[in-house]
Order: structure tokens, then C-alpha cells, then sequence
């Protein structure tokens, strides 16, 4: 049912209006009180004069009286007009100030609003145009731009075309982990300033020029497309050396050190480029292609990461889609499997632990590595299933192994998405004490590159980890330019050496002084040192020879499942000889022609060295 309309300072609904009624209901009044005893005393006639008089003067007051209300009702209206205005969306509206009375305080207090909101919607659109850090056109705005530069046409009349340009700020959210938000928009306001002054778009102020009218449709524009990312539009140009050229440009521009509150940064970009319309003629999809270029570019081992887009990449997104869909089923029907690698004590070749490795049984494509996988499961989030699926079995196994009284070390990589979950620790140790598990059995294994992110909450969770009896180790220390100071507060127990550094650690130079170094590092912190990825018998040999605790790699044996390892310590303990471990190899078992062969190799030839 519609609402009634109310006719407001209309008729009887009007203020002049009633002020006039109420004067001459009180003006009557009062004359009829007069009048009533002068009645006594005159003649009708002479009462009849007076109250003509009195009539009269009773109406012209009354007129009087109505033009007033309506002097002091017409600013009233005014304002009324002004507020109508205002309701619907005009702020350029003028508010009327003529009036010294209260109205006129009204009118004034009316203004102020007025301009307060005009000025809190120009700022509210600024921030739903703009980027309040680099100042420059957020995603939105360039996408309403992108799509009109892509629907015009030329002055020959031919259909437009141009370049878009993804440029991602590598590795500007560990800035932010680690030395806070101010500092990460501090260094990226100045990487967007560079990059603006590198591009055609050569300054901020021509940048937001060129955002203003269709004049400028065809001119090149720069934005923030997300949290570590810009997007360049630059209509015309589709020449690939033309743009290889620009892109020097973008990368030239970050050479030199930008200083951000007293420290030094060195930022590096990737870019990716998609054209239309060769590529596409959906603005959408132009921007996807050219993000997915960039990734990869980042992907590339080049100094300046560039890439062009190619329709094959799109079948990295194919492949990520049903990576991602496999893991999900996998997860549902209980297709992962944990395999174990041994390693080996550097001074008398006893078994002294165990890596926790996960495979995916495919029912299409057989067994299937974590290289393959887990990237994706970190990026769709499925690495928390997966991993607590591999706690899980590790713990238990680990446990079965206790209570059959062999007590072998179990160690499990944790990503370091893991470790930032509130509940990681109360996760594991409730998972140690659910299976009866000796704590001092479990290793948790994180990646040097933790000491890149902000460790607050991961020190909690490994100062409880470690207060409950379980190791930690730091895995392919080496290679994540770490903060030595970070990782020292962290207080782990094994370091393990990356395999990057083994395969030249038999001869001289700078491979094996590393590994010489970071033995030693390991040995001053009161750490056990693993060499991982041992594959040769001279990597075993210079390995011991450094000073390391334990070996592990391919060269004593793959990672098996649980199966193979129990009958490879089996077999192992029973005959540790050459021809022994020759007879297991050639049967199959193992499926590994060095499994055990290499060890017994190494031994002799370590006692031929005595």
C-alpha cells in the first residue's frame, strides 16, 4: 500500500498560515472582552463605530501579521529546496545565508554540512578511484578504462590494439613480514614512482591526465592492480621489440638501492605482456594473460624476468585445475601414502633416522611426487589437509616402530604456511599423545627461507614443540639468504645441508667450502649436520670428511614405501656384505640398483683410506 503524500508548508500544513489563524483567534478574543462592556454603557450605534474600528484594525494587523510569517517563513522554504536538492545527490547546490535570525544560524550550519559532504565524496570517490599509497589508479578504475580503450577505434577507423603489461614487486611481502606494512607501502610507493617515470606515462600528474576525458583514450596508463602488483595499459603498441624495449626500461629502472627508514632495498620485477586484440579481444581475459605471463617470468631463471604471453601457458592453469581437483579427491579417499629415506650415520653407517616423504597413488597416472603437487596445495590451501595427513601417519608409524622396539627418528616437513596456523603445536602434540609416540622421535623439518618471515608466532610454536620433546631442523640451509640472528632464536637442533652444495663437494671450490662452512656453523650452534642429497660415493666420502653427523640421499637409497624400508633394515642387518646387499638390488626388491651396493662400497673404501 502506497504511503500517504504529505503536502508539507502547504494550506493548513503552513506555518504563515497558521501563525495568521492563531493572531486572529487571540486578537477576537480579546476584542470580544473588550467590547462586551462597553455595550452597557453606549448606544448600539456608537458600539457599532467602535467596533468597525476595532474590526479594521483587527484585519490589517491580521494582513500584517501573514506578511510577516511569510518574511519568516520564505527562508524556511529556501532551505527546504536546498535539502530536496541535497536528497537527490546535488551538492553544487548554493545554501542561502541572507538572514541574521536564528534561520540565518540554521542556513549556515547547513553550509558547513554541505561542504563537509562535498568534500567527504570527492574524497570517498578518490579512494574508490584511487590507491591511497602509490597514488595511482586502483584496479577498478583501470579495468572501466581498459575496457573503453579496447572498444575504440582509431582515426582510420580500425580496431584497437595495444599492450598490457603485468608487473609483479618480487618478494615484497617478505619487506612486509619482516620489517612491518609502513615499510612494504614505503617501498612500494617508491618502486611505482620509478616505474611511472620509466614508462610512457613519465609522470604521476600526466598518469591521472590521462584518465580524464576521451581525448586521452589512446594515451598509456598506469595502476596498482594488487597488493605487490601494477598493471601498465599502453594502447598501440603491439611490436614485440617495442615492447621488449619498454620492458628494459621497467627493469633498468630498479638498479639502483632504494632506502626506506635507514635500510636498503634492491626490489626486483617481473613483468608478463598480453596484446589486443591478438591474444584477446575481452579486456578480462587481456589482463589474466598477461598475469599469468607473469608468473612465468617469475618462474624463469633471468635476471630480468619478462615474458610474452603464449597460448600454451594457458595449459599451466589446466593443469593446476586438475592437480587441484585430484588433491581434493585424493584427500577424501585416502590416496596419499608416506615413504621413508634413510639416513645414515657418517661414522659407522648405522641407520639413525628417517625422512617422511608423501607420494600421491593416482589411480590414472601411478605414484606422483610432492614436486609436482604441493605448489598447488600451498596456493589453494589443501597443504593443511595434506599435511596433517602426514603427521598423522608418520606419528602412528613412527610409534609402531617403538612399541616393536625399534626406535627409529622420524623427521616431517612442515611448510611454513603450516607453521602460522594458531593450532599447529596443539595439533602435534595432541597427535604424539593420541598414537603414544616418544617425542624425542619427531622431527619437524621448516625451510631456512622461515627466517624471511615475521617469526613471532612460528618461535611459539617451535619453543612449544621443542618443550615437549620434539626436534626441529632447519632443511636446505644454504640457499634461503637467511637472517642468521632469527634463526638462531629459534633454537633448532639439526641443520641439514642443501643438496646445491653436494654435487661438487668432492673437489675443491666454492661448493665444498660452503658445505665445509655451514658444518661448522652447525657444529659452533651445538647442532647435529645432515648432507642430504648424496648420490655418489666421492659426495660420501668429502661429506664425512668435513665433519658432518649424517648422510642421506640416493646413494644408500631412494625414499620406499613402508614396506621396502622395514625389509631393507632387515636384510641390511642380516648381511651387511657387498654380495649380500648385490643379491637384493639385482632381485628387485628395492627397485634400485645402488640401494645398499654404495654404502658397502664407501665403507671399504674409507677402511682402505685408514
Amino acid at each position: 500500500m502506497a504511503e500517504k503524500e504529505n503536502h508539507y508548508g502547504t494550506g493548513i500544513n503552513s506555518l504563515g498560515f497558521r501563525l495568521t489563524a492563531i493572531y486572529a483567534t487571540l486578537a477576537s478574543m480579546c476584542l470580544l472582552l473588550v467590547t462586551k462592556p462597553f455595550l452597557s454603557e453606549h448606544s448600539a450605534e456608537d458600539t457599532g463605530v467602535h467596533f468597525t474600528y476595532a474590526l479594521i484594525g483587527l484585519v490589517g494587523t491580521a494582513a500584517l501579521m501573514a506578511l510577516m510569517s511569510r518574511k519568516l517563513t520564505g527562508p524556511i522554504r529556501e532551505l527546504t529546496a536546498v535539502a530536496k536538492a541535497i536528497a537527490k545527490g546535488n551538492l553544487d547546490v548554493k545554501v542561502p545565508t541572507n538572514c541574521s535570525c536564528e534561520i540565518g544560524a540554521l542556513s549556515k550550519s547547513m553550509d558547513t554540512m554541505v561542504r563537509r559532504l562535498r568534500d567527504s565524496t570527492a574524497e570517498i570517490r578518490d579512494l574508490a578511484d584511487n590507491d591511497p599509497v602509490t597514488g595511482l589508479p586502483n584496479r577498478h578504475r583501470f579495468q572501466t578504462l581498459l575496457e573503453r580503450q579496447m572498444a575504440a577505434q582509431s582515426t582510420d577507423g580500425t580496431n584497437a590494439s595495444g599492450s598490457v603489461f603485468f608487473i609483479k614487486v618480487i618478494e615484497l611481502r617478505k619487506v612486509s613480514d619482516r620489517f612491518g606494512h609502513e615499510t612494504a607501502d614505503t617501498l612500494l610507493q617508491n618502486v611505482a614512482n620509478l616505474i611511472v617515470r620509466a614508462s610512457p606515462c613519465r609522470t604521476l600528474y600526466q598518469n591521472q591526465q590521462n584518465l580524464k576525458n576521451d581525448a586521452t583514450i589512446f594515451a598509456p596508463v598506469i595502476a596498482r592492480f594488487g597488493g605487490t602488483e601494477l598493471i601498465l595499459s599502453i594502447p598501440g603498441l603491439t611490436d614485440p621489440s617495442a615492447i621488449e624495449a619498454i620492458s628494459n626500461r621497467l627493469h633498468e629502472a630498479m638498479v639502483d638501492l632504494i632506502e626506506v627508514t635507514g635500510r636498503q632495498f634492491q626490489p626486483k620485477i617481473a613483468i608478463g605482456i598480453a596484446r589486443y586484440p591478438d591474444d584477446s579481444v575481452s579486456a578480462k581475459k587481456v589482463k589474466q594473460y598477461a598475469a599469468l605471463a607473469c608468473n612465468h617470468a617469475m618462474s624463469t631463471p633471468e635476471t630480468r624476468k619478462t615474458a610474452l604471453f603464449q597460448s600454451k601457458m594457458l595449459e599451466v592453469i589446466k593443469t593446476r585445475e586438475s592437480i587441484e581437483r585430484d588433491l581434493r579427491t585424493a584427500i577424501a579417499e585416502n590416496q596419499f601414502e608416506v615413504y621413508y629415506q634413510p639416513k645414515v650415520s657418517a661414522h659407522d653407517w648405522a641407520v639413525t633416522g628417517v625422512e617422511a616423504l608423501v607420494r600421491l597413488n593416482h589411480p590414472e597416472r601411478g605414484v606422483v611426487g610432492p614436486g609436482e603437487f604441493i605448489p598447488v596445495a600451498e596456493i589453494t590451501g589443501l597443504i593443511f589437509d595434506i599435511g596433517r595427513i602426514v603427521l598423522e601417519d608418520a606419528v602412528a608409524q613412527c610409534a609402531a616402530w617403538a612399541r616393536a622396539g625399534r626406535l627409529i627418528e622420524v623427521s616431517i616437513n612442515v611448510s611454513i604456511e603450516q607453521l602460522q596456523k594458531a593450532d599447529f603445536s596443539e595439533m602435534l602434540v595432541s597427535i604424539i599423545e593420541k598414537n603414544d609416540c616418544p617425542a624425542h622421535l619427531i622431527t619437524i623439518e621448516i625451510t631456512e627461507t622461515i627466517a624471511n618471515t615475521d617469526i613471532g608466532g612460528v618461535a611459539g610454536h617451535i619453543a612449544t614443540l621443542r618443550s615437549a620433546g620434539i626436534r626441529i631442523a632447519i632443511d636446505d640451509f644454504g640457499t634461503g639468504y637467511s637472517n642468521l640472528a632469527q634463526l638462531n632464536d629459534l633454537k633448532f637442533d639439526i641443520l641439514k645441508v642443501d643438496r646445491s652444495f653436494v654435487s661438487g663437494i668432492e673437489n675443491e671450490g666454492t661448493s665444498r667450502e660452503i658445505s665445509r662452512a655451514i658444518i661448522q656453523l652447525g657444529k659452533n650452534l651445538g647442532c647435529r649436520v645432515i648432507v642430504e642429497g648424496t648420490e655418489t660415493a666421492g659426495q660420501v666420502t668429502a661429506a664425512a670428511a668435513l665433519g658432518c653427523d649424517e648422510l642421506q640421499g640416493f646413494y644408500f637409497s631412494k625414499p620406499m614405501k613402508r614396506c621396502d624400508f622395514e625389509l631393507w633394515t632387515t636384510l641390511r642387518s642380516k648381511n651387511p656384505l657387498k654380495d649380500s646387499l648385490n643379491r637384493i638390488a639385482a632381485g628387485g626388491l628395492l627397485k634400485s640398483p645402488s640401494l645398499g651396493t654404495g654404502m658397502v662400497a664407501q665403507q671399504c673404501h674409507l677402511q682402505s683410506l685408514r
